[in-house]
């Protein structure tokens, strides 16, 4: 009976031998070793999100580092040409008012961690209490917390006037430098040293906010200088005019009669130009 079962089963599966010649314990170590050997995935996407992290990372470091020096590098310019007086207001609202012929540069995004502004021509600044603001001229800095005052910095000369408050002046030839208040001026002069004046008229220093401009024994060449800023044109000599000018003119006037005002009493003759005047002596006949 049993022999017949079998007969049966090996004529249902006539094709397969079934070996036993492995135990179950050698399939088991190669099956073990296989799965040593492959990579996990798990690694693969770990490395990817490291790798991912890192680049961000260096990204987000190379905009803070390009916004950081762009906010230090750009600078803003506020210029008033020759025949116009401009105010500005700088970001932490200090004013300041430009006579003609002026510039001030500042940095606007960087003003938060450093107040400074380079200058020449004639200003007036009004500045906000807060951390140290400096004005920095070629020929000097001044340093103020909270106060007003009058700069002129102009072809080698530098004048601080205070109005209200506390200046200290700094010279940038020989590191001189002394502290104003009201209705006191440093002047800065071409060796580096300061001259202190204890008592000036700041209302007539800062005249000409009002468009009024006064002169008291001031050579003539400098005077002409001023008309030329206040009115856009050029004033000419054919010779050496060594002459001091005491007087006053305002901006009401025409360009014309301050020359003239300004000449006569001087016994100088003046004719218009195509660019303004020619000023000469008189001729004798």
């Amino acid at each position: 009976m049993k022999n017949r079962e079998s007969d049966n089963k090996q004529q249902s599966f006539p094709g397969i031998e079934v070996s036993y010649s492995r135990s179950r314990e050698d399939v088991w170590a190669q099956l073990s070793e296989q799965m040593d050997v492959q990579p996990t995935p798990k690694v693969k996407v770990r490395t990817l999100q490291s790798n991912w992290i890192t680049m961000a990372a260096a990204a987000v470091l190379i905009v803070m580092l390009s916004a950081t020096a762009f906010m230090h590098l750009y600078t803003k310019t506020v210029s008033a040409p020759a025949g116009q007086h401009l105010a500005a207001i700088l970001p932490d609202g200090s004013s300041v008012e430009l006579n003609a012929s002026s510039v001030i540069k500042y940095k606007p995004f960087w003003w938060r961690f450093n107040r400074e502004v380079q200058f020449e021509g004639e200003a007036f600044f009004k500045v906000m209490k807060g951390k140290k603001f400096e004005v920095l001229s070629s020929q000097g800095r001044t340093i103020v917390l909270g106060t007003s005052f009058n700069i002129y910095s102009r072809k080698g000369e530098y004048k601080v006037t205070c109005y209200t408050g506390k200046v200290r002046v700094v010279s940038v030839v020989s590191g001189d430098a002394t502290e104003i208040t009201a209705n006191k001026q440093a002047v800065v002069q071409r060796d580096g040293s300061i001259e202190l004046n204890e008592r000036v008229d700041s209302e007539q220093t800062i005249s000409w906010m009002n468009d009024m401009f006064i002169f008291t024994h001031t050579p003539l060449m400098l005077v002409f200088e001023e008309i030329e800023r206040q009115y856009g044109i050029s004033i000419t000599t054919n010779e050496k005019l060594d002459y001091l000018y005491s007087g006053n003119f305002t901006r009401n006037r025409s360009a014309e009669e301050v020359v003239k005002m300004v000449c006569r009493p001087l016994g100088l003759e003046y004719k218009a130009t195509s660019s303004g005047f020619l000023v000469s002596k008189q001729v004798v006949r």
